[in-house]
């Protein structure tokens, strides 16, 4: 039987830049990370899957000595939003900072930058190997987990088992910790599937992230750094996603063109077309015992915005946070009152956004003519309006709200 301080289950972006915030500033503190698949390689990232970093994430990452580790992340310097069948648009570009943020006054100043999901695990985990005071375990496949008011129990599939003070779900959307704990679950399907897959081009993307909202769900075009390809999340009905996966390349070309209305002239598919069914989870309990839930075993979001991974980094930030302060005091890392103010706190953060994301899913959907018309002039307005711009773009670059501190723009010292 193995005896650690903190137990985190999974090596996702979240939980190993948790174990890395936790390793750095807690030297004393015996950290292990289980995790099912196999070690993070951060060599051979094919772009299957990628996300969008707020400048708050990239904060975080640079301030941990990752983000100079990534080979690739290139930068958007403006934000094209439109409707497909109406003058509804609006346009976002460093220019639009102002005062907000101290990075528009930089010349590398970003909107966001696009990294590989498993160049990014492969970075972290890179960097993570340095501190001691992290254990790893891959390819483990969790059989049992108990908590309670003193400890937590962990059993694996080859006889293993961990004891911890603290025991963290950072395992994905279908979180073994959440399930096998009994930590209620609401959760709604968006009826779409996100259609992924690497499109070249024949117009340059000039750094510009893009976003079209068709009747049928949004086509987001997120710029590579070849400034010929561009990364897709197409959203679609299921059955469609289907069709659309099972369409010779040329007809896939002819419709992925047509749905971006040709803003980058004619496409044509690079990768293998994957899809992955969109469902907005949220776990009306965060904290059990001594368990707790982080990133997407608390929360999943549709894509439309790109702040998954934003959200889910900002929660790992805020416990490690916590648990800083904590040990620091002389104070324990599994202290009720501080999981119960992570969880206030991270809560607020996650119910705000996913509020926000069904209302502009919602709205979008919307085809009555007058429906369309408040929309469109809604957006020109908007788009018209500095101030309100700023204050949109404010809380898209992760610049509002309770920010942990590691993610606030300034010197800080871990």
């Amino acid at each position: 039987m193995l005896d650690t301080d903190i137990l985190i289950t999974g090596a996702g972006s979240a939980g190993l830049t948790l174990a890395l915030l936790l390793a750095k500033n807690c030297p004393d503190l015996q950290i292990t990370v289980l995790e099912q698949g196999p070690a993070p390689q951060a060599e051979g990232a094919q772009l299957k899957r990628v996300s969008a970093l707020n400048p708050a994430s990239q904060r975080v990452l640079d301030r941990l000595g990752v983000w100079q580790l990534l080979n690739a992340k290139p930068a958007y310097q403006q934000m094209q939003v439109w409707e497909a069948d109406s003058f509804a648009r609006i346009e976002f570009a460093t220019s639009d900072l102002g005062a907000l943020d101290i990075s528009a006054m930089t010349s590398d100043a970003a909107l966001g930058w696009i990294v590989d999901n498993e160049e990014l695990r492969g970075c972290l985990y890179q960097r993570a190997q340095q501190y001691p005071n992290i254990q790893w375990k891959f390819d483990a496949r969790i059989m049992q987990i108990s908590a309670s008011e003193r400890q937590n129990l962990l059993t694996l599939a080859d006889g293993s088992a961990y004891i911890s003070k603290l025991l963290v779900g950072a395992d994905g959307a279908n979180s073994q910790v959440r399930e096998q704990l009994k930590m209620p679950l609401a959760f709604w399907d968006y009826d779409h599937h996100g259609l992924v897959a690497v499109v070249r081009t024949t117009e340059p993307h000039q750094a510009t992230a893009r976003q079209v909202f068709l009747p049928t769900g949004p086509l987001a075009l997120l710029p590579l750094s070849d400034p010929h390809l561009v990364s897709i999340v197409w959203s679609v009905a299921p059955e469609r996603a289907a069709e659309l996966i099972a369409l010779p390349a040329e007809q896939f070309n002819q419709a992925l063109t047509a749905a971006s209305q040709s803003v980058l002239g004619v496409l044509h598919v690079q990768t293998e077309r994957r899809s992955y069914p969109l469902k907005m989870r949220y776990a009306s309990q965060w904290v059990k015992h001594n368990a707790v839930l982080v990133a997407d075993a608390a929360h999943t979001i549709h894509p439309l915005a790109g702040q998954g991974m934003n959200l889910g980094l900002m929660d790992v930030c805020a416990l490690a946070e916590l648990i800083v302060q904590n040990i620091s005091t002389g104070r324990t890392c599994n202290e009720q009152r501080m999981l119960r103010q992570y969880e206030r706190w991270r809560k607020a953060e996650a119910q705000q956004m996913i509020a926000l994301m069904e209302a502009f899913k919602r709205g979008f959907m919307l085809q009555h003519p007058l429906a369309k018309l408040v929309r469109a002039v809604g957006m020109a307005a908007t788009n018209q309006l500095a101030p309100v711009k700023r204050q949109l773009l404010a809380a898209a670059l992760g610049n509002q709200g309770d920010l942990p501190a590691v993610a606030r723009p300034g010197v800080i010292s871990l």
